[in-house]
C-alpha cells in the first residue's frame, strides 16, 4: 500500500514514495519479452513469413510507443518502471505533485544522509529530496515534508543578538546545510535540448510519416521532409540553448565583504556567505566602476542605505532601507512587510550611511552591519530565476485546439482507413503489405507535416526579431499565444509608463472643498509637513526618491539638503531637521518623521486618507467628500497630519 504525503505549499502539493524496478521487471520489458518469445515460437512457424513481419511490426510499434509514452507522461513512467512504497526507508525516489500553475509532475531522487550540528557528532538521519532548486526535508513531528527552513521569521531581537557563527563546526554544519550560496544548475549541452525536441509526439509522428512514404516509395521527397525537420529543430534547439545561456550568466556577485566568524572580522567572497552571518556591507563597485550587487537578502541591525531594485521590482526611483533598531522586540520579521529593514539579493547599494548611535558591534570598514537570510535560489533574485527556469512547462508546437481539430479528423479518416481495409481484404489477390501501408497513410494524411514545419518558421522569425531589440524567450512556443491576448493589465505607473507628476495644491482648509494652489495661504505647518515627511535622499549629490515627493518639494518651493534639514527657497519660514523618519509601510498606508523646528518636536505623518481619518482629533466635516471627490478625478490624494511632541533629547527622539 502506498503513502501520499500532501506539503500543500506554494510549489508542492503532494508527495508519493517511489521505488525504482529492477531493468528485468520493468513493464517495458519482460512483458514484450514473452510477446517476442511467443511470435517465434507461435506466429513465425504457423504463418507465411509477410504476415508474420507484419505482426512483428505491430508488436515492435507498440514497444516503442510505451518506451515514448514514459517519456512524454510521468504517471506512465511511474507505472512502468516504479513501485509505489509505503515506508520511507524502502523509497529511492518520489512522485512530485506541484501546486497548481506551477508546471507538471516530476520524478526526483529521494537521498539520506547523516547531518552535523553545531557539534562534529552526527544526528539523526536526514531524509530529503530537491525539486527545482528548493529542498524538502522529511519532518517527523509533521509526518511530511517540509521546505528547507531558513532564519527569516525570526523575532526582532533574535537578530539584534546576532553575531555570527561561532565556531568553525557551526560554519561546516551550516555549509552542509545551506550549501554555497550560487546559482549553481548544470549547462545546457546542444545534444540535451535536441534530443527533447526530437522526442516531442510531433517530431516522432512526422518521422513515422517520413518511414510510411519511404516503404511507399516516395525516396526524395521523404529524405528531404527529414532533412528540414532535423534543421528545424535543431535551429529550436539553438535558439534555446542561446537564451539558456544568457541566463547562466545572471549570478550570485562573488564582491569581498567582511563577515564576523568565529569571533573575528574576516574577508569573505560574497559566495561563501551563509544565513546566519553578520556581515559589513556598502556601496561597492567593480574594476570598470560599475555597482555591485548585494549577493544575498539580508537585514540592517545598523545603518542605512539608498538601494536600486529595478532588477526585481521594475521600479527607477531608489529605496530608502532602515535598520531595525526601535522595532518591538518581540516583534516577528516578515520580509515582505518590512521590505524597507532588508537588502534584497541582486540589488545595488547607491549609498550607504554607518551607524549613528552606538550598537553592539561595530563595523572595520564603514558599512551598515547587517544579517544574512537567505543565500542561492531562496533570495528574491533566486526566486526570480526559479521562475524563468521552472514556474512553466516546455510548450511545442502542438496545442490543445490543434489536438482537438486533428482528433475530429481522425475519426473520418478511421472510417475512410476501414472502408479501404474491409473492401481490400475481400480481394484474396491483393497485397497485405500494400493494404495495410495504405491504410497508415490515410491515416497519417490528416496531420499535415508540414504543419509544425511553419509554426516554427513563424516563430523563429520572431524570435530572431526579439532578439534583435534585446529580449530572449526560454520558451519560444509561447509566442504564439501573444496572439490570444485580449486585454493588457500593468502594475502602476512609473514602471511602464511617465513616472512624473505635478503638484496641484492643497485642499481642505475650508469647507469649499477648492484647491489653494499659492503657499503663502497655506498654514505653515502644512507646508512644513509637505517639506519634510517624505524618503528623499542625495545620491551622488542628486536628489533622488518618489516622483511625487520631488513634485510637491517643488511644487511648496522649498529645498532639500544633504543634511537631511529642509529650508523655503525664498525665506520667511523655519528650517525643518529632519531627527527620524518612518518609511512608509503598505500595511500601515502611511510614512511618519519626527522633525525639529527651533528646538521643538514635532511628529508628521503623511498617507492614505482613509487610514489618517481614524487617527485626527478633530475631523474636518468637508474630509471624506474632499478626498473622494479628487480621487475619482484621478489625483493622487494624499492626507497630512501632525502632533506636538514633549520636550526631549535628539536621541530620545530618534528612540
Amino acid at each position: 500500500m502506498s503513502r501520499r504525503y500532501h506539503v500543500g505549499g506554494k510549489v508542492v502539493d503532494s508527495v508519493d514514495l517511489l521505488r525504482k524496478r529492477h531493468w528485468s521487471w520493468r513493464l517495458d520489458v519482460w512483458p514484450f519479452a514473452i510477446l517476442y518469445a511467443a511470435w517465434i515460437l507461435t506466429i513465425l512457424p504457423s504463418f507465411d513469413f509477410g504476415d508474420a513481419a507484419i505482426v512483428l511490426a505491430a508488436l515492435a510499434l507498440f514497444h516503442i510507443l510505451t518506451f515514448l509514452f514514459t517519456v512524454w507522461s510521468v504517471g506512465f513512467k511511474c507505472f512502468v518502471q516504479y513501485s509505489k512504497v509505503s515506508d520511507i526507508h524502502q523509497a529511492d525516489a518520489c512522485e512530485i505533485t506541484p501546486a497548481k500553475f506551477c508546471g507538471s509532475k516530476e520524478v526526483v531522487p529521494l537521498h539520506f544522509r547523516k547531518v552535523l550540528t553545531g557539534s562534529s557528532s552526527p544526528i539523526e538521519e536526514e531524509v530529503y529530496f530537491d525539486f527545482r532548486k528548493q529542498r524538502f526535508i522529511y519532518s517527523k513531528e509533521r509526518e511530511t515534508f517540509c521546505k528547507l527552513p531558513y532564519p527569516s521569521k525570526e523575532a526582532f531581537s533574535y537578530y539584534l543578538k546576532s553575531t555570527g557563527h561561532g565556531s568553525e563546526a557551526k560554519v561546516d554544519a551550516a555549509t552542509e546545510k545551506w550549501g554555497r550560496n550560487a546559482f549553481e544548475y548544470p549547462q545546457p549541452t546542444f545534444q540535451k535540448l535536441m534530443k527533447e525536441h526530437c522526442m516531442e509526439p510531433f517530431f516522432i509522428f512526422q518521422v513515422f510519416c517520413v518511414g510510411l512514404w519511404c516503404l511507399d516509395e516516395y525516396w526524395y521527397y521523404s529524405l528531404f521532409t527529414l532533412f528540414m525537420l532535423f534543421m528545424f529543430e535543431s535551429t529550436m534547439a539553438k535558439s534555446r540553448l542561446k537564451t539558456l545561456t544568457e541566463l547562466r550568466r545572471v549570478r550570485v556577485d562573488g564582491q569581498t565583504l567582511m563577515v564576523h566568524r568565529c569571533g573575528k572580522w574576516v574577508k569573505l567572497s560574497g559566495m561563501d556567505l551563509l544565513p546566519g552571518d553578520v556581515v559589513s556591507i556598502g556601496r561597492s563597485t567593480g574594476e570598470n566602476g560599475e555597482d555591485k550587487s548585494v549577493p544575498a537578502d539580508m537585514l540592517i541591525l545598523a545603518g542605512s542605505a539608498i538601494v536600486n531594485e529595478a532588477i526585481l521590482t521594475g521600479e527607477s526611483t531608489p529605496q530608502w532601507k532602515a535598520s531595525i533598531t526601535g522595532r518591538g522586540a518581540e516583534e516577528k520579521l516578515s520580509v515582505r512587510r518590512d521590505k524597507n529593514h532588508v537588502l534584497f539579493g541582486g540589488t545595488k547599494i547607491l549609498q550607504h550611511t554607518p551607524d549613528k548611535v552606538t550598537f553592539c558591534m561595530k563595523t572595520p570598514d564603514g558599512g551598515c552591519l547587517a544579517v544574512v537570510l537567505r543565500t542561492g535560489f531562496e533570495t528574491s533574485q533566486g526566486k526570480l530565476m526559479r521562475t524563468i527556469l521552472f514556474s512553466t512547462e516546455r510548450v511545442t508546437a502542438n496545442s490543445w485546439e490543434s489536438g482537438l481539430f486533428i482528433l475530429f479528423l481522425v475519426v473520418f479518416a478511421v472510417i475512410a482507413a476501414g472502408y479501404v481495409l474491409k473492401k481490400g481484404l475481400e480481394d484474396p489477390t491483393r497485397s497485405k503489405y500494400k493494404l495495410f501501408l495504405s491504410c497508415s497513410l490515410i491515416i497519417t494524411s490528416v496531420i499535415p507535416p508540414e504543419l509544425p514545419m511553419e509554426l516554427s518558421i513563424a516563430v523563429n522569425t520572431s524570435l530572431i526579431a526579439l532578439a534583435r531589440r534585446g529580449i530572449f524567450c526560454t520558451e519560444p512556443f509561447r509566442i504564439p499565444f501573444a496572439g490570444k491576448v485580449d486585454i493588457c493589465c500593468f502594475d502602476k505607473t512609473g514602471t511602464l509608463t511617465s513616472d512624473d507628476m505635478e503638484f496641484s495644491g492643497v485642499v481642505g482648509l475650508t469647507d469649499s472643498m477648492e484647491l489653494e494652489t499659492d503657499m503663502g495661504k497655506v498654514p505653515v505647518r502644512t507646508v512644513e509637513v509637505l517639506a519634510s515627511c517624505h524618503a528623499l535622499v542625495f545620491v551622488d549629490n542628486k536628489l533622488v526618491g518618489d516622483p511625487l515627493e520631488k513634485a510637491a518639494l517643488k511644487g511648496i518651493e522649498w529645498s532639500y539638503k544633504s543634511d537631511e534639514k529642509a529650508v523655503a527657497k525664498k525665506g520667511g519660514g523655519n528650517a525643518v531637521q529632519i531627527v527620524q523618519r518612518h518609511h512608509f509601510a503598505s500595511h500601515l498606508k502611511r510614512m511618519a518623521v519626527v522633525v525639529s523646528v527651533h528646538d521643538q518636536f514635532f511628529a508628521f505623518v503623511k498617507g492614505a486618507p482613509e487610514t489618517i481619518q481614524d487617527m485626527l482629533i478633530d475631523l474636518p466635516s468637508a474630509y471624506v467628500n474632499t478626498y473622494k471627490k479628487y480621487t475619482r478625478q484621478g489625483s493622487r490624494v494624499l492626507a497630512l497630519a501632525y502632533k506636538s511632541l514633549p520636550e526631549m533629547t535628539v536621541s530620545e527622539a530618534r528612540s
